[in-house]
């Protein structure tokens, strides 16, 4: 993931916010040529599902198992089974609001606008993810990321750009849905130029490198009290280049204590 612009704002952390988000394709011919002109007219995104979260969870992480959910839209691109186990969480408080979007082609749709989403002293994490479809099990996302800014305040807006993952529970080595599942499955790993099969296929131009997939925009709304009973405010660390909050971490987890939505191995 790829911090590309970030914007102070005078809101403080002790607030709720909404956020409106964007999603921006860059997954194209021009960018990822090996394969891509067999799927040029079919190739598209999963509808994103957004959540937003406390530091106690990830939505997915690289080096986790991937969940019956993420395997889901990883693999297919349906929602229903995460949805499910976001629901979950919820009940736990350990989750927030999950905004789900639709499909968005490559080819002729504009970059998908979501309806809002708030994040809030409780659940000041935002996670995405949509699979890049067709694929085996390949998708894109942000990764618990806490739009929180230095001072104490929410980031007026927000660029990232995500590169694509397996999911490591389908084989597979190009743009196709039709495959062995992965035995045992393996965790989530980044497709980067050591990783892509051996086709080569997500590559640049050049063959060196994987390029970003997405760039997903997000800014605040227009500031409105969203809570009256507004929660301490936490001190602020940098860690990874994302804010964390102090003390919310379990000693010995880096990860944050519990965490919801892994998988297992099988």
């Amino acid at each position: 993931m790829d911090i590309l612009q970030l914007t102070a704002s005078n809101v403080p952390i002790t607030h709720s916010v909404e956020y409106s988000c964007v999603l921006n394709n860059n997954w194209s011919g021009t960018n990822h040529p090996i394969d891509y002109a067999s799927v040029s007219g079919s190739a598209h995104w999963s509808p994103p599902v957004l959540l937003a979260h406390s530091n106690f969870i990830d939505l997915w992480s690289p080096g986790d198992f991937a969940s019956p959910g993420i395997e889901s839209v990883a693999e297919g691109g349906t929602t229903s089974t995460l949805q499910s186990e976001i629901e979950v969480l919820q009940t736990k408080g350990l989750a927030g609001e999950m905004v789900i979007g639709a499909n968005q082609f490559n080819a002729m749709d504009p970059p998908q606008v979501f309806e809002t989403i708030t994040l809030s002293p409780s659940f000041p994490y935002l996670s995405t993810i949509s699979m890049i479809a067709p694929s085996p099990d390949w998708f894109s996302g942000i990764e618990s990321f806490c739009p929180r800014g230095p001072g104490g305040f929410w980031f007026q807006s927000f660029e990232v750009a995500t590169y694509p993952f397996d999911a490591g529970t389908e084989m597979g080595e190009t743009y196709s849905i039709t495959n062995d599942p992965e035995s045992p499955h393996g965790p989530i790993y980044q497709l980067t130029k050591d990783t892509v099969p051996d086709s080569g296929i997500l590559l640049d131009p050049t063959g060196t490198k994987v390029l970003p997939v997405v760039v997903w925009k997000c800014a605040l709304n227009d500031f409105e009290e969203l809570d009256n009973s507004p929660e301490e405010e936490f001190g602020m660390l940098k860690e990874d280049g994302i804010m964390k909050e102090i003390g919310m971490m379990k000693e010995g987890d880096p990860n944050g204590g519990h965490r919801g939505l892994r998988g297992h191995g099988n």
